[in-house]
């Protein structure tokens, strides 16, 4: 789901974040339109992964095999309907309705865990299926509450009932939920996409292909070679899971926040000097500073204490078997993978709000060569000293797309 998710949205929301909240009402018409097409990207990639998942990957167990289909088609499903829901989540993005989507996003983790806690719990021979309807069902809450939201506010703002083309940031420039569907422009009468931001999102979506190779490339090698046994597969999700906590609670939402942060400040294929808003560069200038030091500090934090203390925190975790099967080195080089992502995180999330379209498509050319080099270190080094080499290939990985965006 997560593979689906990121291939269908990413490109979308990346090129579209830079969108101004000043703009008028007619400028949205071709910004949404784009971002709507995350819901046939999404169709389409739904297909291709269910087929993939039922018949080319390795069955489950016995006694999950009769549910197995239907849970992958009710998984993607619900990914599509989250696709429903990225119009008015952009809206929500760029008019900084923050607490809105924190709440809301929040909720569709909520109902998830929570149905899971209750398949293993109620229903452990049909766990898989009934997360899946979990899944769907999470996905639905998701989707209608962030429609349901809007239309409130559109409804009881008079600011945006009395006036469809303001241009005050706190202003919305829509009079009714209808304004976030799809919708032909008022002159040509055809839908219309914004030219230049889906030339960027075209160039991203192939950036998202690469970057979801280098992201989760150990993983299908370990499915489709078995570099590692079952025991070894076990203990590196587990520790894998761990360690990528800081990243998921910690660099993720900073990240985001700081892509549309600089995407709203910074004028996309436009120099330094030759920036309009002074103010803004600088600005930009003040809070890269900033977050890298941040970053680099919150990395070196978890490097330095975690490696000291990842024998223990192990033990305590999961008990002298997870800690003593190899899972206490395989989390100190997880510390140092995290510190490299502190640091890439941010400076792939400036480049990439800076980026021109031809320079978008450079990169993705860089990428695919890093591509072939990691998969090829992580073989060699899997093989030399077992799972540990995923983790040091990831660094070293890591650490050449920090170079490439510095």
């Amino acid at each position: 789901a997560d593979t689906i998710i990121f291939l269908s949205r990413e490109a979308f929301r990346l090129a579209c974040q830079g969108h101004s909240s000043s703009s008028h009402r007619k400028d949205w018409i071709s910004v949404l339109n784009l971002i709507w097409l995350s819901v046939p990207v999404s169709l389409l990639c739904s297909a291709i992964f269910s087929w993939i998942w039922i018949n080319l990957l390795s069955p489950p167990s016995q006694n999950l095999i009769d549910q197995y289909p239907s849970s992958v088609i009710l998984v993607s499903a619900g990914v599509v309907i989250q696709m429903v829901a990225e119009s008015p989540s952009l809206v929500a993005q760029v008019f900084q309705f923050i607490r809105l989507r924190v709440i809301l996003e929040f909720l569709f983790m909520a109902v998830k865990l929570f149905v899971l806690v209750y398949a293993v719990i109620f229903a452990p021979k049909n766990v898989v299926q009934v997360w899946a309807y979990g899944y769907l069902a999470s996905s639905l809450l998701y989707t209608c509450l962030f429609y349901i939201c809007f239309a409130l506010v559109l409804k009881f703002s008079p600011k945006t009932r009395s006036n469809a083309n303001c241009s005050h940031n706190s202003d919305m420039p829509f009079t009714s939920i209808q304004d976030l569907l799809p919708r032909r422009d008022e002159k040509s009468g055809s839908f219309t996409i914004h030219a230049k931001y889906r030339e960027v999102a075209v160039s991203f979506l192939r950036q998202g292909v690469m970057k979801q190779l280098l992201t989760e490339g150990e993983r299908y090698l370990m499915t489709f070679l078995n570099l590692l046994t079952l025991s070894q597969q076990g203990t590196y999700d587990v520790v894998s899971n761990l360690g990528s906590l800081a990243c998921r609670f910690i660099f993720r939402p900073v990240e985001d926040n700081a892509y549309f942060f600089f995407s709203q400040q910074w004028d996309r294929g436009v120099t330094w000097a030759k920036q309009e808003n002074h103010d803004k560069r600088e600005n930009v200038r003040v809070g890269l500073h900033r977050l890298l030091r941040l970053s680099l500090l919150f990395g070196l934090i978890i490097l330095i204490f975690g490696y000291s203390y990842s024998d223990l925190l192990l033990t305590l975790y999961g008990g002298y078997g997870l800690a003593g099967n190899g899972g206490t080195s395989l989390l100190r080089a997880q510390c140092l993978l995290v510190a490299c992502y502190a640091v890439n995180g941010i400076t792939e999330c400036f480049a990439r709000s800076a980026m021109t379209q031809h320079q978008i498509d450079r990169f993705n050319l860089q990428l695919v060569y890093l591509s072939c080099v990691y998969l090829g270190l992580t073989w060699v080094l899997t093989l030399a000293v077992g799972p540990v080499g995923i983790v040091l290939a990831n660094a070293a990985n890591i650490g050449i797309r920090i170079g490439i965006s510095v």
